[in-house]
């Protein structure tokens, strides 16, 4: 895949099992080079040149991937009215916050979901 043309994945990477999940998820779509991993953390802190990259990626797919209910990725590119997105959260595959186990099945199950 072009890099033009990937994903570009912002994640939770927040402390439950379901944020884990979300983190999980991002990096294996940026190690096949399937995405580019946004740093989360960098968006919440102002980071000017990269909110404006992703201001500016309207053409491209910005995937938000929440672990939780809360929706603090979603949020915080909210916050810098980054509105271009696809919002996905690990809880509407059936993950419980704080009783699933990370399991690798159910990681590539949420992959090929994004992928789509």
């Amino acid at each position: 895949m072009e890099n033009s043309q990937k994903i570009q994945i912002v994640s939770c990477s927040g402390a439950s099992n379901t944020g884990e999940f979300a983190d999980k998820v991002a990096r294996k779509l940026d190690e096949s080079g399937e995405a580019n991993m946004v740093c989360l953390a960098k968006v919440a802190a102002g980071d000017q040149p990269l909110i404006n990259k992703l201001k500016t990626q309207q053409d491209k797919k910005i995937v938000v991937l929440d672990g939780c209910a809360i929706n603090c990725a979603m949020k915080i590119l909210g916050k810098e009215n980054i509105t271009n997105i696809i919002h996905v959260n690990t809880t509407d595959f059936g993950i419980v916050k704080g009783k699933t186990p990370v399991t690798d099945e159910k990681i590539n199950e949420i992959v090929e979901y994004i992928k789509k």
